[in-house]
């Protein structure tokens, strides 16, 4: 028997309004995932507009980076194996390939070939043969990924999928138009990858609680001030076969779901690298992970089940 969960974030915003500004909400599906944004601000024309603007970018953004949506631009790449990238999206392809280089491939955004062969795709959840993931497993290469001025190039047989950072990226992207308006004061959540614009309207953290991989509610909370986090784990989209967990983590260099963690919760500037690290590290495990934040610098909480505990893992 199998059975999909999914991820829930929860954040927990503790908010005391400035006198003059109003609280103005966006939500939204992007790439799949629920969004979530906060903001503050005195002016309800400026925050019209504001909310204008943040729904034409998300929308933006699903219609070129949605791997499932048959017109993006990542749809076009994997069917004709190129494509001009607008020098605006080019960024997230960039960065794609720089965390796969700093990860020795542990992130990787042609990961695809695996996905789909184990069923995260579909509702076919499966193990595949071991014949099926070492085939899949010969496309699985960011190295064979060329971007060319404005133009990227991948082999026949190749797929590329961003799900691994797209989101964090539309993050960055929206707290770009807050900064733009002058908003001092907000909180973005695409599918759990978080942007904190500044401080909560009394001058305190934007306070977030992790979700505890293990049962409901929250495993801890932590405060967040004008920067990003990300949250991976094995809870979020995974079936259970003969009383083993499969996650949708998977690790290029093996072709299984990684194992060795149950929560990866990584601190940064940016909400796109935040994103690409978590999953990356999810793929590593709690302690190979925890060195490589360590060597760094890179702030990060990791859980990982030992024993039918959690353990928590730490850098600074």
């Amino acid at each position: 028997m199998s059975f999909v969960k999914y991820k829930v974030i929860f954040i927990f915003v503790f908010i005391f309004c400035a006198p003059k500004e109003k609280e103005y909400n966006y939500k939204n599906i992007v790439m799949g995932g629920p969004c979530e944004i906060k903001f503050y601000c005195p002016d309800k024309t400026v925050a019209q507009r504001v909310l204008s603007e943040i729904d034409l970018e998300l929308k933006y953004l699903d219609s070129l980076l949605n791997y499932f949506s048959p017109n993006s631009l990542v749809s076009r790449i994997n069917r004709e194996h190129r494509a001009q990238l607008p020098e605006d999206i080019k960024p997230v392809f960039l960065l794609s390939d720089s965390i796969s280089r700093l990860t020795n491939g542990v992130f990787d955004i042609s990961i695809a070939p695996l996905l789909e062969i184990w069923g995260f795709y579909s509702n076919q959840k499966k193990i595949p043969a071991q014949v099926e993931i070492n085939r899949a497993k010969k496309f699985v290469d960011y190295r064979k990924i060329t971007i060319k001025r404005d133009s990227i190039f991948i082999p026949e047989s190749m797929k590329v999928d961003l799900g691994g950072i797209a989101q964090g990226f539309a993050a960055d992207r929206v707290s770009g138009i807050m900064r733009m308006y002058k908003i001092k004061s907000a909180v973005i959540n695409i599918a759990g990858e978080i942007y904190a614009l500044g401080n909560s309207p009394k001058k305190r953290p934007w306070v977030v609680g992790i979700k505890n991989p293990r049962g409901d509610g929250v495993i801890e909370k932590v405060g967040v001030i004008d920067g990003a986090l990300s949250t991976s784990g094995d809870y979020e989209k995974f079936f259970i076969i003969d009383g083993i967990r499969y996650a949708h983590i998977i690790d290029p260099r093996t072709g299984y779901p990684a194992q060795n963690y149950a929560s990866v919760t990584i601190f940064a500037e940016s909400a796109t690298f935040a994103d690409g690290i978590a999953t990356a590290v999810s793929v590593m495990g709690a302690r190979e992970g925890k060195k490589f934040l360590d060597s760094l610098g890179i702030k990060g909480i990791i859980y990982y089940a030992k024993d039918d505990k959690l353990e928590r893992l730490e850098t600074r």
